[in-house]
């Protein structure tokens, strides 16, 4: 069943819309949630899709437990609150990231790590929903193959779609060492052209939370939109655009 999706979702030409298909896809067999993060070989230059709103928002995506525990092999492996206790290394970090995931519905998941022949990025997929480990193991480890290679397809395809980690962008103006490290990122980002739904998708956050750092880091910077911004980071002198804030 998988397998039949995957050939039909590998001639999306929209990312967006190939994301939605995956999940839809998954959630007819079961699964509720799930996320989908890459990185590059120093765990830098993270792209995430994530169906858990808001979920790295005290953590970075880049210190997901997933890429530091899960990616030293290609097997299928159970993680989240429900198998916490067959990781001892976590951190409390750690542990209370895989809590609020918990707390959202994704309490077991299968850990499906990939790294495409060639690429320096690695990462892969988390996918699971909110039962306990031994229910979600009998209800879905006879297919963890047939996911796996569901999801092998749909990470070279993302990856084919997004390309590569977009370029390092520069570094910021003195002026923003005022912000918090998150409206930093954010503010930078929408500052170098990224929409507020690409932001979104690269720091895992919800568009919504996307717009609320940007207007919390305009503030502190004393501008009211992306074009001044823009201006700030680039250092070209800014007009006054004080009502057509785009944030």
């Amino acid at each position: 069943m998988l397998v039949d999706a995957a050939a039909r979702l590998e001639h999306l030409t929209n990312v967006d819309d190939l994301w939605e298909g995956l999940v839809a896809a998954l959630r007819e067999v079961g699964f509720t949630h799930a996320i989908h993060i890459s990185v590059d070989a120093e765990f830098r230059a993270a792209q995430v899709r994530c169906t858990v709103p808001d979920l790295y928002t005290h953590i970075p995506p880049e210190d997901d437990p997933f890429l530091h525990h899960s990616c030293n092999s290609y097997e299928v492996l159970t993680i989240g609150e429900a198998f916490v206790d067959q990781y001892p290394d976590v951190t409390e970090t750690e542990r209370a990231f895989i809590t609020r995931a918990a707390e959202d519905g994704l309490r077991a998941a299968f850990a499906v790590p990939m790294r495409l022949q060639g690429s320096d990025r690695f990462g892969g997929f988390i996918i699971g929903n909110d039962m306990d480990g031994a229910t979600f193991e009998e209800n879905f480890r006879s297919i963890a193959e047939e996911l796996r290679l569901f999801c092998l397809l749909m990470h070279r395809r993302i990856e084919d779609l997004t390309g590569t980690a977009p370029l390092p962008l520069p570094d910021r103006p003195a002026a923003f060492d005022q912000l918090t490290p998150r409206e930093s990122e954010v503010v930078n980002l929408l500052a170098h052209g990224y929409s507020r739904q690409e932001t979104a998708h690269r720091c895992g956050l919800s568009v919504h939370t996307v717009s609320d750092y940007a207007k919390s880091g305009y503030r502190k910077l004393g501008i009211h939109n992306r074009a001044q911004a823009a201006a700030l980071v680039h250092g070209a002198p800014q007009k006054d655009a004080s009502d057509g804030a785009d944030g």
